[in-house]
């Protein structure tokens, strides 16, 4: 099995721990992004995702997100029939295997650490131009309560649950054996294609 599915799998699945949604197409983002920002808004949105992703602690949250995450897509790569069996047939291919593993999940898991500034800077905005003043003050309300900080310090673990990380594993391993059939017929397309174009 080739790894590329899956690490995009894992990817995709590291960009959206909390939310998943319908992805809005290029021209709309491209007109939000151009859309001015009320100030004010802003204000209001930036105090938000500072009392939901605390400055001093936002590279533990996210950290914390992301290495019960890539420990999971390690396993469900590592379990592969194609890995495993290459590793059987030769003791040392595990180790390149593994390192192959490491080397790709340290990678995304430097640049979420990396764009950290972006990604809050990214949320603020997208707050400021969904939610209004006392909208964002009436959730920051909340997220500032006990039970509202108790939300905050669980959600950074939720996905170590035992329950989460199944679900997780399975989803992984469904989206990678889709993939490779849909590699093996964009090959037999692609080479039908080519033999047609030969012929003529």
């Amino acid at each position: 099995m080739t790894k590329t599915p899956l690490l995009a799998a894992a990817a995709l699945l590291l960009a959206t721990p909390a939310i998943a949604q319908t992805a809005p197409a290029p021209a709309t983002v491209q007109a939000a992004t151009s859309t001015p920002v009320d100030p004010a808004r802003l204000a209001a949105a930036q105090a938000l995702v500072n009392t939901l992703f605390p400055p001093a602690v936002r590279e533990q949250m996210m950290r914390g997100m992301l290495v019960p995450i890539g420990a999971n897509v390690r396993e469900s790569l590592i379990s592969d029939y194609h890995v495993s069996a290459a590793a059987t047939r030769d003791p040392r291919a595990q180790k390149i295997i593994d390192n192959y593993v490491e080397g790709q999940l340290a990678n995304v898991q430097r640049e979420f650490i990396a764009t950290i500034p972006q990604m809050t800077s990214a949320f603020a905005r997208a707050f400021a131009r969904r939610l209004d003043i006392s909208q964002m003050e009436k959730a920051q309300a909340f997220f500032s309560s006990q039970a509202g900080r108790q939300y905050r310090q669980v959600a950074t673990t939720i996905m170590s649950d035992p329950d989460v990380v199944a679900w997780q594993r399975d989803m992984l391993d469904k989206v990678a054996r889709q993939s490779m059939r849909d590699i093996k017929t964009l090959s037999a397309e692609l080479t039908a294609l080519s033999a047609k174009s030969s012929s003529q």
